[in-house]
């Protein structure tokens, strides 16, 4: 273990990285070492990790505002990259996507109540189906479904 870390030390230092920054490249390298084809399970992600992969169903979990886009990514520099952030997950999705939110949150022993992000809003209300929680039991109309999140990536592109 000593090894291992004096190795991330030197890494680091030598290519100015952050213990994050490298802890999610070998995320990354460890994800693509095994292989697309024979693995069936459940992978988790940071949404940083995940540039550049596709899965055939993608679950966002606590798209909320305060964390995506985070409490301390306010100012308009920082909400587009949050914005490309959030274009990267909903981009990684072949055949599904499932963004969930939460209507309240435990702090200490109190309930604080949670927003969704407003980055589901920029969505579109027509191309999502709701379950649970306030809206549930709209559906999309299927037969414009496609069109609709072909729109929304294009929309979202212009944005990254």
């Amino acid at each position: 273990m000593q090894e291992f870390t004096a190795w991330l030390t030197k890494k680091g230092e030598e290519d100015e990285k952050t213990l994050i920054d490298l802890t999610q490249t070998i995320a990354l390298i460890n994800l693509l070492d095994k292989g697309e084809s024979d693995f069936d399970g459940v992978q988790l992600s940071t949404l940083h990790a995940a540039k550049g992969l596709e899965y055939k169903h993608v679950f966002l979990v606590g798209i909320e505002e305060g964390l995506l886009p985070h409490r301390e990514s306010q100012d308009p520099v920082k909400i587009e990259e949050e914005r490309r952030l959030m274009y990267v997950g909903i981009t990684r999705a072949q055949r599904s996507l499932h963004v969930t939110h939460c209507e309240k949150r435990p702090q200490g022993k109190e309930w604080s109540p949670c927003e969704p992000s407003r980055f589901i809003d920029e969505m579109g209300k027509d191309d999502l189906r709701f379950s649970g929680g306030k809206g549930a039991g709209a559906e999309p109309d299927k037969a414009s479904s496609g069109a609709r999140l072909a729109a929304m990536k294009a929309l979202l592109a212009s944005k990254a």
